[in-house]
């Protein structure tokens, strides 16, 4: 921005800054992690919802059509195509925590959208142009430690990084104090991977990588300043994610993963540190575990070792104390614990049911995985009332005796239901199958309302088909490969935070998964999260872990004829 640039004082959340006019207003909010825009700002998807005041330009027809008449006549308009005016004001319609999973709309050490655009209305340039690590190690520090130490001696931390989301736990002498989590702000430049893939191509890498390297620093020092301690102070941090989040926290040019053979040239599985990734943990030593392929990331090897998918007696806790180690985090990783040993080698398949749909098979210590363009239905994305499980989003549906059931987050009223989140779109589908309403082949004759304005679309059904199609093939595909059904699975883990809330019965029901005794149905959380525990808690699950990756054939779907079959015929809701 230059100082001859005409500058207007504009009003974001009542308080005031100074821009350029006609700036457009979500490019003003892009450090706020509480406004969605799973399009990328390409007037496509309605989410990026604000109340605005003052002169700006009536809405066009397609900001008209996204919106329509009822939320513009409460004064409601699209970030994406306002463009600021002198004296403006937008309020953003920030989505706050509900339920059992923590998500951190904006830290309170951070400065909010309004006080960071005023402050600063690009990223400082020291974090916009921070260069990618320029110097990393496999090994490990503090080598002199014993085999099954932690890695840490006094502060530790793990990371998550999600393609939505992102998860934090912090550990202070081997005990959890606290665990925070937070939307991933780099989906301004799109809900998918592929997106910001293409953002990152078209000279937008610095800012993929400031953003998400802000996010990180923001939950790690608020989780350090609860604890009363310093994030510089952490001594060593674990960050899993998938291929293509680690790619873009360390700079790196992801033109590999964006075409024919879809080959990664970085597999990561190094230590760096917290000052090469501009973190607010600068002293900190970082490492990033080491992914299977292109598409099946580290957050996969890490959810392999958090789920205790591939070992055969109870697993160990990451600080000695497997259930303290569920606790800790905040989430579900029963999955890990059993009745007793398990036969060696028994079959079992873990599926992450996200954006990316990554599926792995353990059959006779035999490690396939594959990953499925699953898209973000299941994450409220492409829905028509579709939005992430947060307050006021229907979470359950049920048909009962001729008319719906529904339970809105937060407990509140069903009239005053303001959209549905993946586990509702679930439930919803499988309730219109129940009622008759829907036909196995996805005929919907017409919308159905389940609680105030909040239903579904024939267009969503027909989101909700490919989903499911994608993720069910993936499934068979790696079935067939060993010659086996689902009949012979010993279990099957659903990981990722959205399985926690996700009725399996439902998922049956719809086809998502296949007919299984549903006891063997064991529902993780975020074992990914899970496993970065341990490797920060056990020095030996670091080696563990890159020999699972190692270890595991990445099957390619894409040209793989049984998926393609599979895929069409998953596609139908037969029972």
């Amino acid at each position: 921005m230059t100082d001859n640039c005409e500058k207007i004082r504009f009003w974001i959340n009542e308080e005031a800054f100074f821009t350029e006019l006609g700036t457009t207003v979500s490019s003003l909010l892009k450090k706020s992690h509480g406004v969605e825009m799973p399009c990328g700002g390409r007037h496509a998807c309605g989410k990026c919802m604000v109340y605005a005041e003052g002169g700006f330009a009536a809405p066009s027809e397609t900001e008209q059509k996204l919106l329509g008449a009822e939320r513009l006549a409460q004064g409601i308009r699209l970030a994406c195509f306002l463009e600021a005016v002198p004296d403006g004001k937008i309020n953003a319609l920030q989505q706050e925590a509900d339920g059992d999973e923590t998500i951190c709309v904006s830290t309170p050490s951070a400065p909010s959208v309004a006080r960071a655009a005023s402050m600063s209305p690009a990223p400082p340039p020291e974090r916009a142009s921070a260069a990618q690590p320029s110097e990393h190690t496999s090994a490990a520090p503090s080598a002199e430690a014993a085999p099954g130490a932690r890695i840490y001696r006094y502060l530790g931390a793990a990371v998550d990084i999600g393609t939505t989301t992102i998860a934090a736990v912090l550990y202070r002498e081997g005990r959890a104090v606290g665990t925070m989590g937070a939307w991933n702000p780099q989906s301004v430049f799109g809900a998918d991977v592929i997106s910001r893939i293409e953002a990152s191509l078209e000279g937008k890498a610095d800012k993929l990588a400031a953003v998400v390297r802000e996010a990180v620093s923001c939950l790690l020092t608020e989780l350090a300043e609860h604890a009363g301690e310093s994030a510089e102070a952490i001594e060593t941090v674990i960050i899993t994610g998938n291929t293509s989040m680690l790619y873009f926290l360390t700079q790196k040019d992801p033109r590999c993963l964006s075409r024919a053979p879809f080959e990664a040239d970085e597999l990561f599985g190094w230590w760096t540190t917290g000052e090469a990734l501009d973190l607010s943990c600068r002293k900190a030593d970082v490492y990033l575990p080491r992914c299977m392929s292109a598409f099946v990331g580290a957050d996969i090897t890490t959810a392999i070792l958090g789920s205790g998918l591939t070992e055969t007696d109870r697993i160990p806790g990451a600080d000695g104390s497997r259930k303290e180690a569920a606790a800790a985090i905040d989430t579900n990783i029963s999955c890990g614990e059993t009745d007793g040993v398990s036969a060696e080698g028994s079959p079992r398949l873990m599926v992450d049911v996200g954006t990316n749909g990554e599926i792995v098979l353990f059959h006779k210590e035999r490690l396939i995985c594959c990953a499925t363009a699953a898209g973000p239905a299941f994450e409220g994305a492409g829905i028509s009332c579709g939005m992430r499980g947060v307050a006021g989003a229907i979470d359950h549906v049920n048909w009962e005796n001729g008319s719906w059931k529904v339970h809105v987050i937060g407990d509140r009223e069903a009239s005053t239901a303001e959209g549905i989140c993946g586990s509702g779109v679930i439930d919803g589908v499988a309730g219109l199958l129940e009622s008759g309403l829907l036909e196995d082949t996805g005929y919907l004759e017409e919308d159905v309302c389940f609680a105030g304005n909040v239903g579904l679309t024939a267009e969503d059904i027909r989101e909700v088909q490919l989903a499911k199609g994608a993720i069910r093939a993936g499934m068979e595909t790696l079935l067939a490969e060993e010659k086996m059904d689902a009949t012979g699975l010993e279990g099957l883990y659903v990981a990722g935070g959205f399985g926690s809330y996700m009725s399996a019965k439902s998922a049956e029901r719809i086809g998502l998964f296949p007919k299984i005794d549903l006891s063997r149905i064991k529902i993780c959380g975020n074992a990914a999260l899970a496993g970065a525990v341990r490797i920060l808690h056990d020095r030996r699950m670091e080696k563990e872990a890159t020999a699972l990756a190692e270890r595991a054939k990445t099957i390619n779907l894409g040209s793989s004829a049984k998926f393609q079959e599979f895929y069409m015929e998953y596609m139908m809701f037969d029972e």
